[in-house]
């Protein structure tokens, strides 16, 4: 990871402990990574209308976003047929729609039903007739409410014309009603053609938008036609272990546009590494979304051989440098067994604020990626080859304490101590996020970057906490406002050594996820 002194500027913003950036030294403090808790047994929302086939639910397939305007939990999701197996495509005949759902409380979820597309004469909640793979954001600085969402997905007619496979930007203002930009999208040399995994992001900085995509040509390579290769179908075609030029994995590029139309080149920022993922690992798709002063993504991660799937963490400090965490350890898992998310896990958009609490919507299912779709046309000996009740894509939740992807823990009996490095910041409040195990505590100073404690922010005149809190503002002596620090100084350059602050953490049988100078 390269860091940079400028980064020690760390403002207003939220830290959290995916890296060291802003620790000077530790005693006694270990780093620990939480993974989230699935909130019910069951999936929230499933197949149950008689226009649904199967509800797919996997990556970029669906999204959940909860509606700044009417607090409403929206989900856009998608229902797909495979009415056969012969045609023009590898996977047969495709009928796919995408549909809507809604929610107060985000756990229980209603279908309403429209006239944009009926079948049999009756109302349904499909949105978007003959299409698939969405993803969109909400702007939140478009001036017209009738165009707030912007969305990117695949128009997918059944494959008898020239629109079988085509790439739409479309603008809503409720999620439900869309409209379609005359113009096709064009990413760079591919033209209007993109791969099928995408997530799309806006950065309200740059008022860019952002699309983490599969490059049209993921798998156009020059296979060695002298190696003998397997007959099936071409979902795990040759691996070539540390020949870059054959790289063909399943991997993730980037691409930028301000209007949703004129992308730039697509880069690769996330691809596997060959001794540290697995021959069979592949980066199916990501999604990025901010945390505090970094981005943060979720990495659905494909294993071709079990034909499973599920999600890692990766960050970042620029939004195009990004590094896995935790050492590539899963974030969140199927479960096995007897369970509805047996096999597949994959999360699509990020997690959503609610109370003290983030909701992480994901997908999976009991059957695997690929055999459902392919498995009878090769033979496979697997229920779900020839039993597509066996097919059951579902969305399920998790859920994850405020800043709780990891923390910073002192931990019983011994005693621990945090030490930050020098931070500009023209906050005024140090706040926490914190939890107190059993006769747990932690109390803090305030230093200056010559280690000089400020007078009144000593260690024994700290009132020391001794909760659970995911907002805790430290005091000393009832007093919550930090020592001022000088404003900028307008000449550049000078030196602003009295703008730094550092603090001192005393630690005991206590987990520390965040800290914030508000």
């Amino acid at each position: 990871m390269h860091y940079d002194a400028a980064m020690l500027d760390i403002g207003r913003e939220k830290q959290i402990f995916v890296d060291d950036l802003i620790i000077e030294s530790i005693e006694n403090v270990c780093r620990t990574w939480h993974q989230p808790v699935r909130a019910t047994e069951d999936p929230i929302i499933f197949s149950d209308q008689a226009w649904e086939k199967i509800t797919y639910f996997t990556f970029n397939s669906s999204q959940v976003i909860r509606d700044p305007k009417d607090g409403l939990f929206k989900c856009v999701y998608q229902s797909m047929e495979l009415s056969s197996q012969s045609g023009e495509s590898p996977l047969g005949t495709i009928v796919s729609h995408l549909l809507y759902a809604e929610s107060e409380d985000g756990i229980h979820w209603r279908k309403s039903c429209f006239d944009i597309y009926k079948v049999n004469g009756k109302s349904t909640n499909i949105i978007i007739p003959n299409a698939m793979i969405i993803s969109y954001v909400l702007n939140p600085h478009e001036r017209d409410e009738t165009k707030r969402f912007k969305a990117l997905y695949l128009s997918y007619l059944p494959r008898n014309g020239e629109e079988a496979d085509r790439v739409v930007a479309a603008t809503s203002g409720d999620l439900i009603h869309w409209t379609n930009l005359p113009e096709p999208p064009v990413f760079g040399r591919a033209g209007s053609r993109k791969g099928d995994a995408n997530g799309l992001y806006y950065d309200p900085a740059g008022r860019i938008y952002v699309l983490n995509m599969r490059h049209y040509d993921i798998q156009a390579v020059a296979t060695n036609l002298n190696n003998p290769v397997l007959k099936e179908w071409c979902i795990c075609p040759p691996y070539y272990p540390l020949d870059w030029s054959r790289g063909n994995k399943r991997r993730v590029w980037q691409s930028e546009s301000s209007d949703l139309i004129h992308w730039s080149e697509p880069y690769s920022i996330l691809t596997p590494e060959d001794g540290e993922d697995g021959l069979d690992e592949t980066f199916y798709g990501f999604c990025q979304f901010p945390v505090g002063s970094i981005m943060m993504g979720f990495l659905p991660i494909f294993d071709y051989v079990s034909n499973t799937m599920r999600s890692r963490l990766a960050y970042s400090r620029d939004g195009k440098t990004w590094h896995h965490l935790n050492k590539r350890q899963p974030f969140l898992l199927p479960r096995g067994d007897d369970k509805w998310d047996a096999n597949m896990v994959t999360l699509s958009h990020g997690p959503i604020e609610v109370g003290n609490e983030l909701y992480i919507y994901f997908g999976g299912a009991s059957n695997h990626h690929d055999w459902w779709i392919t498995g009878a046309r090769e033979g496979l000996q697997v229920p779900e080859a020839t039993d597509r009740s066996k097919v059951n894509y579902a969305m399920g939740l998790a859920k994850l304490r405020m800043d709780g992807f990891v923390s910073l823990d002192a931990k019983a009996p011994r005693r621990g101590i945090l030490i930050t490095r020098p931070v500009i910041s023209e906050g005024m409040q140090l706040i926490v996020n914190a939890r107190c195990q059993t006769g747990g505590s932690i109390a803090a100073e305030v230093v200056n970057m010559r280690d000089e404690v400020f007078p009144g922010y000593s260690r024994q005149e700290c009132d020391v906490f001794k909760g659970d809190k995911v907002r805790h503002a430290f005091s000393w002596g009832g007093k919550t406002e930090l020592p001022p620090v000088p404003a900028r100084h307008p000449e550049y350059p000078k030196p602003e050594f009295e703008r730094y602050r550092k603090f001192r953490f005393y630690m005991e049988n206590v987990e520390l996820y965040s800290l914030t100078i508000a």
